[in-house]
């Protein structure tokens, strides 16, 4: 079925915010162990490689770096990353591939191994984003605490201090300064589309993060502006959008069967935060969802506002395969 045309969709419903917010009142957020390497394109396979032969390229640092290629630091990056992005957990006996994990990046049935398409950097930045036993504060402080279309490196600095200084253990301003400063290479797309960070940083394919001009901050000194990327998502498949539904649904509401509309657009960890969709972006899909043959999503009208019933439960993993195999764009 087409999309849904933008101007099918009811103007009489008005989708409002949560007027509560869930928020993760933790003090146990990472600001280090990245070793100030952002994750880079190829060292998922080789990890990943290591893994399917049995042997832990991580036990020993040594031999990590034999196996790896890769200088000591870079190593326990390695370790950090496979962890933040969950592709794979340490057992008692070994590392082994989760299933979101296993499903992408499997060497032989992985639908893409070697990271060559773009669902899979939007994946990475969802599944970062949405870590709950290992999360790092600059996902969690950017992408679901933040509520300015625009941000400066001293403003959210002050935000990791604030949040550091509630923890048993703060964080020194360097560690804080390194954390900043990984997330933002993480995501800005290298001048001039040359160097090195252009071939090796996962996340900055997405341009999710873009610079928006300089201003003055507090101290006065002129710093760089940096915005979220609020146009539509067109890089990003009607089935990958049904995914992260299904995830969102399940670490936030999986005994329920309706949540709010204006949940999906606005609530902690969902698609609107996450993936910095816009309200009418993220209305047009729902509509196209629910219109689908046998769809996974139903939308309804209730007392004045939007409902969606999710009618079985799922890890969607079968609309994360589809986004693959056979992606449909709106």
């Amino acid at each position: 079925m087409p999309p849904i045309a933008t101007d099918e969709i009811n103007p009489k419903i008005e989708i409002k915010p949560p007027t509560t917010e869930r928020r993760d009142n933790r003090s146990d957020f990472r600001f280090s162990g990245h070793q100030t390497f952002p994750l880079r394109l190829s060292w998922f396979p080789k990890a990943i490689k290591a893994l399917a032969d049995g042997i832990d390229p991580f036990a020993d640092i040594d031999s990590g770096i034999t196996r790896l290629g890769l200088g000591k630091n870079m190593v326990e990056a390695l370790r950090c990353w496979i962890e933040a992005f969950q592709v794979a957990v340490k057992t008692e006996k070994n590392w082994k591939l989760t299933p979101v994990g296993e499903l992408i990046f499997d060497r032989k049935r992985g639908l893409d191994p070697f990271i060559d398409e773009h669902s899979t950097a939007w994946l990475l930045h969802w599944l970062i984003c949405s870590n709950q036993s290992a999360p790092f504060f600059a996902w969690e402080c950017l992408f679901n605490r933040w509520h300015s279309p625009d941000f400066t490196a001293s403003q959210v600095l002050a935000a990791f201090k604030k949040e550091s200084d509630s923890s048993k253990r703060p964080a020194s301003a360097v560690t804080l300064r390194q954390h900043w400063e990984v997330f933002i290479h993480s995501y800005r797309p290298p001048r001039n589309g040359k160097g090195e960070d252009h071939l090796d940083c996962v996340l900055s394919q997405i341009r999710l993060v873009v610079e928006a001009g300089e201003r003055q901050g507090t101290d006065g000194r002129i710093e760089t502006r940096y915005e979220f990327d609020m146009s539509p998502k067109t890089s990003i498949s009607n089935q990958f959008f049904a995914f992260t539904i299904h995830d969102w649904w399940n670490k936030t509401s999986r005994t329920e069967s309706t949540v709010r509309l204006a949940d999906v657009v606005f609530a902690h960890g969902s698609p609107g935060r996450l993936l910095k969709m816009a309200e009418r972006e993220i209305i047009r899909r729902m509509e196209y969802l629910g219109h689908e043959a046998n769809p996974d999503f139903e939308i309804t009208e209730s007392a004045n506002q939007r409902v969606v019933t999710r009618r079985k439960e799922s890890d969607g993993f079968k609309s994360l395969t589809e986004a693959y195999q056979n992606p449909i764009f709106i």
